[in-house]
Order: C-alpha cells, then sequence, then structure tokens
C-alpha cells in the first residue's frame, strides 16, 4: 500500500519542537533572530500539514476501501481525522499570531504565542499517539490477513 500520510506527518510533529526552543531562545535573549526563525518554522509546519491532512484523507478512504483496519478502528480513523482537522486550526492560529507579535514587536503577544506553541505541541503529541494506535493496535494500512490468521489460529484449542 503506497502511504502519503506518515512521511508527511512526521515533520508537523517534529517542527513545532523546533519552534518551542527557538521562542525559548528568543525570549530569553530578546534576540529577533530566534523570533524570526520561530515564525518560519511555524509557518513551514503549517504548510506541511495540508499535505498531511490530503494525504490522510487519501490513506484513509484507500485503508476503509481495502477493508485493512480492525475492530473498532474505524470509529479511531474518524476521530483521528476531525481531532486531525482542529489540530491544524490550532497549528494556524499559533502561527498567525506568532507573525502578528512579530510584526508588531509586542513581547506580551511573543510570551502567548510561546503558550500556543505547547498547545500545539500537545494536540500534535496526542494526534500522533492516535495515529501510533491506529497503526500497531487497528492495523490501519497494514494488509491485516496475517493478524487475522493469528487471531483465529489463537482462538482454536
Amino acid at each position: 500500500m503506497n502511504v502519503l500520510h506518515p512521511p508527511f506527518v512526521h515533520f508537523v510533529i517534529a517542527l513545532p519542537f523546533a519552534a518551542l526552543f527557538s521562542q525559548i531562545t528568543y525570549l530569553a535573549t530578546k534576540d529577533t533572530t530566534y523570533s524570526k526563525a520561530t515564525t518560519r518554522i511555524l509557518a513551514f509546519a503549517l504548510l506541511i500539514s495540508f499535505f498531511a491532512i490530503y494525504g490522510g484523507i487519501t490513506d484513509a478512504q484507500k485503508i476503509l476501501s481495502d477493508g485493512n483496519i480492525l475492530g473498532y478502528g474505524k470509529a479511531i480513523l474518524k476521530s483521528h481525522k476531525t481531532f486531525g482537522i482542529i489540530t491544524v486550526i490550532i497549528l494556524a492560529i499559533t502561527t498567525i499570531l506568532k507573525w502578528y507579535a512579530l510584526d508588531k514587536k509586542s513581547f506580551m503577544l511573543e510570551k502567548l504565542s510561546l503558550s500556543l506553541i505547547i498547545i500545539t505541541i500537545l494536540a500534535t503529541l496526542y494526534q500522533g499517539n492516535m495515529g501510533g494506535k491506529l497503526v500497531y493496535k487497528y492495523s490501519a494500512g497494514i494488509d491485516n490477513k496475517i493478524i487475522q490468521l493469528r487471531s483465529s489460529e489463537a482462538k482454536q484449542p
């Protein structure tokens, strides 16, 4: 199965961490280079998040049509999609506020940006955990014939 989602989503998870460290460095040093870097990192993460959403929707359609998901995984897949969109909205709000704080040279908004970056990270980590469960617990995107065979063999005395 050709998957588009994982290569992009890992950037969306990792880049806000880089933005966090850059923002903390800015707040500690007041060197605007770090504030600019944070804004660019968040903007890049936001751009990539659109590819991650597209890949996720495409992959989910393929997973559902092929039946490559077990049990309760279909409900989790739906929740994963919904919360993924919410996560991107949080990232967009964070990016816009961060850009505005930089533009207005507002140290108070820069501090607020730090809080939103942390919220963005928490949302992406939760989302990543849910995605991991889909793959490793419900075999989403994995040919589950082997898993089903093992389950039926385990049930036999």
